[in-house]
């Protein structure tokens, strides 16, 4: 074998040698960690009342200077914060315009039953107009009518809420004339 030769081989020899030393060398700080068993899930927005599928009211032969006054109760029990807002799903009716109507925000004991407002105590009014005018700006979440418990600013698990609804017949000009009515209470968490 000649010297250049010699010294090619010694050389691949060191090389080879030098590679397996550090792979070994590095193999030897090698280190790994694990984190198993990490779970997901969606949180709720679930929003109920306390009306058993009842209508809150069902009056007949009204006259003018009538008032019909019912309470209903909201509980959110979603595990997201959450907006909560009131509205009136479809137009208005003809004896709508005579028919001056408010809304209240407040709260009332646990054990009053719907539709009765019994201890009902008044936080602010949501709504003051006519039945019409809450059917024509009142149509949906967007436009709805926004109402927290307390002070507070968004709904939480458990937070629950009485609603007072006050109804007066104000004019004979609405003789002869019907109304009916539904009210949408929608949560989302946006």
């Amino acid at each position: 074998m000649t010297g250049v030769r010699r010294l090619l081989v010694a050389v691949l020899v060191v090389g080879l040698a030098a590679l397996a030393a550090g792979v070994a060398t590095f193999a030897a700080f090698t280190s790994f960690g694990g984190n198993s068993g990490n779970t997901y899930s969606a949180g709720t927005v679930a929003l109920t009342d306390n009306d058993a599928a009842s209508a809150m009211w069902s009056v007949s032969g009204l006259l003018p200077g009538d008032t019909v006054t019912r309470c209903i109760r909201v509980t959110y029990s979603g595990t997201l914060p959450t907006d909560v807002r009131l509205y009136a799903g479809s137009g208005p009716d003809p004896l709508d315009q005579y028919l001056t109507f408010s809304i209240e925000k407040g709260t009332m004991p646990s054990g009053t039953g719907f539709p009765n407002c019994g201890g009902f105590s008044s936080e602010a009014t949501i709504f003051s107009g006519t039945l019409q005018g809450f059917r024509n700006t009142d149509v949906n979440f967007a436009s709805g009518a926004g109402a927290y418990p307390g002070s507070q600013t968004r709904w939480n698990t458990g937070d629950s809420l009485a609603y007072r609804f006050t109804l007066t017949f104000n004019s004979a000009a609405g003789q002869g004339l019907s109304s009916t009515a539904g009210f949408t209470w929608e949560a989302r968490n946006q």
